[in-house]
Formats: structure tokens, C-alpha cells, sequence
């Protein structure tokens, strides 16, 4: 009976430690949506290309390779496409990045 308990323990440790990650990596899935998305604002844009506010200088081969992979990750609808399989092929792009594959993709890795 106490091997049991013991048992039933170490899964739910595990299975709260496997929750714990998956939260983490769609934290981190939103926190790169909320980025990319940021980049469309001009002012943004301008503070990246000159390093103002502190932020790191970015050229404009650099933002216009985030622009290429907002795409990928997040499509406008294509009607020719059934729409699960547009954010299948999304996913891919984005478990990718979360995994830090080195995948060549909009002109980098």
C-alpha cells in the first residue's frame, strides 16, 4: 500500500512538472506574439533601427526577417487552404523556435 502512495506521488509530481513546462512554453508562444506583433508599430520599428529607448539596433534586413516569420507563424486565411492545415504548418514553425532548432527559415536559422 505505501508503494502505491509512493507511486501515485512521483506521477502527480511528474505530471504537475510536464503542466509546469507546457505553461512555460506557451508563455513564451504569447510573449513572441505580443512581440512580433509590436513590430508593425512604426515607432517601434524606428526605436529598433536607431537603438533609442534603450533597445538593441536591428537592421532592416533583421525586422524584415521577423515580418517574413510573423507570417509564417501567424497566416493571414488562405481561403485555397483548409484552415487547420494553415496553423499546422504555423505550429510547426513555432514548436521549432520553442525546440531551438537550428532550421534554416526566412533567410537565417
Amino acid at each position: 500500500k505505501q508503494i502505491q502512495k509512493t507511486i501515485k506521488k512521483t506521477a502527480r509530481r511528474e505530471q504537475l512538472m510536464r503542466e509546469e513546462a507546457e505553461q512555460k512554453r506557451l508563455k513564451t508562444v504569447l510573449e513572441l506574439q505580443f512581440i512580433l506583433d509590436k513590430l508593425g508599430d512604426d515607432e517601434v520599428r524606428n526605436d529598433l533601427k536607431q537603438g533609442s529607448n534603450g533597445v538593441p539596433v536591428l537592421t532592416e534586413e533583421e525586422l524584415t526577417m521577423l515580418d517574413e516569420f510573423y507570417k509564417l507563424v501567424y497566416p493571414e486565411r488562405d481561403m485555397n487552404m483548409r484552415l487547420n492545415e494553415q496553423y499546422e504548418q504555423a505550429s510547426v514553425h513555432l514548436w521549432d523556435l520553442l525546440e531551438g532548432k537550428e532550421k534554416p527559415i526566412c533567410g537565417t536559422t
